[in-house]
């Protein structure tokens, strides 16, 4: 019984001093961990997505405050969308009246959209003091789509 205490002793404390990872160790799994996120991460983390995304919701709601605006206002809103970013245009001298002239003074003022592909068909239309839209729209933003009924001018966005 001797031999096996002393044998157990030996091996505790040859094994003592093994606790944790070596400098070597530690540099190569940090090593490794760099490369993942130079090359993994982005893949995961596309802005373009995102830019995509604001650029639908924002063109989206802007539509969605020139129909509101026209039944409020009671006066027609002219909404031209084109690939650089929408404008949003009311009469200059009366609501049925005069040339168009951009809506200064609307919640989203910043109505050029950089990094993206806007279009639409028609790329101007008019909704009525009774928010009805002149025509059917079907906007495309990078390939994500919403419309515009012309019965009702509700914009369909999902």
């Amino acid at each position: 019984m001797a031999p096996f205490c002393i044998l157990r002793e030996k091996m505790k404390r040859f094994y003592s001093w093994q606790q944790g990872f070596t400098l070597i160790e530690l540099v190569v799994i940090i090593l490794i961990l760099g490369i993942m996120a130079a090359v993994v991460m982005p893949k995961f983390f596309n802005l373009g997505d995102y830019r995509t995304r604001a650029a639908y919701d924002e063109v989206a709601g802007a539509v969605r405050y020139a129909q509101k605006l026209a039944v409020a206002s009671g006066c027609e809103v002219q909404v031209q969308i084109s690939t650089s970013g929408y404008d949003l245009q009311q009469h200059s001298t009366s609501c049925t009246s005069g040339a168009f002239a951009t809506i200064t003074n609307h919640p989203v003022t910043s109505n050029t959209i950089a990094g993206v592909s806007i279009s639409a068909t028609p790329n101007s239309f008019i909704f009525d003091a009774m928010g009805r839209s002149s025509s059917a729209v079907t906007v495309n933003i990078d390939g994500d789509n919403f419309n515009v009924i012309a019965e009702t001018g509700t914009v369909d966005a999902p």
